[in-house]
């Protein structure tokens, strides 16, 4: 019987922003399949250089990154970003949504950058429009005159939310969430988690979320301080 690989594992894995100390230095970090994880750390500890590398845009200088079996470092730009497109959902720190479009437009995207994404869509709802009008309403976005406004009419809240609805579309399988909460009042965002938690499990999507909020972290299946698994020194000047 073949064993399933974890969807993240790091190993002996570095990562250097300029010649010196590594920003990144794990010796073995690993993720299981369908798992939700809570990573938490102060700022400069290297959580958003973690991200990145698992997210395939930044690569290591030593050892291996694999997502779901596959070597990253092993492949080359492009392959990266078409693994990243089919298999990755982002919630970014700073939502990354086009100004230009409407609410449904944005969380569509990613169905238009990958096939694997929109036909999980089709199955799921019918159509990405379909499906992103459901992530919505689990989103509280019940009003379709409000659907349709560009995002940037929206409050930052509301523009979290969208970002989460298109890191979920086409259920990837994996989500990687860098401070989604940041936006959101206290009072929404143990609701908020619970939801993209349950979200992720109904699709059986792997869940990596970074916070410092230790509020949030019983919602998760488990918590991990990256101080714990990262040796190197912590950069004040890191982005996270």
């Amino acid at each position: 019987m073949t064993t399933e690989p974890p969807a993240v594992r790091l190993a002996n894995a570095t990562f250097s922003y300029r010649a010196g100390e590594p920003v990144i230095d794990i010796a073995e970090f690993a993720v299981s399949r369908g798992e939700s994880l809570f990573l938490e750390g102060p700022s400069g500890s290297g959580k958003s250089t973690l991200l990145g590398l698992v997210g395939g845009i930044l690569t290591p200088g030593e050892g291996t990154v694999e997502v779901l079996g596959e070597s990253l470092g092993e492949l080359g730009a492009a392959a990266r970003d078409r693994f990243r497109a089919d298999h990755i959902g982002f919630v970014f720190q700073m939502f990354n949504l086009l100004p230009y479009l409407s609410m449904v437009d944005n969380v569509v995207l990613p169905c238009r950058f990958s096939s694997a994404r929109a036909e999980a869509a089709i199955e799921s709802a019918g159509s990405p429009r379909e499906e992103a009008l459901r992530l919505l309403g689990r989103l509280g976005f019940a009003s379709e005159a409000l659907r349709e406004r560009r995002v940037t009419e929206l409050s930052i809240g509301q523009q979290q939310r969208v970002a989460v609805a298109r890191a979920l579309i086409g259920r990837p399988a994996l989500v990687i969430a860098d401070e989604p909460t940041s936006a959101l009042d206290a009072n929404t965002r143990l609701r908020f988690v619970d939801l993209l938690v349950d979200e992720c499990t109904a699709a059986g999507s792997t869940v990596i979320f970074v916070s410092h909020d230790a509020a949030l972290a019983p919602s998760f299946d488990h918590n991990v301080s990256i101080e714990a698994i990262n040796r190197a020194p912590m950069e004040a000047d890191d982005a996270g």
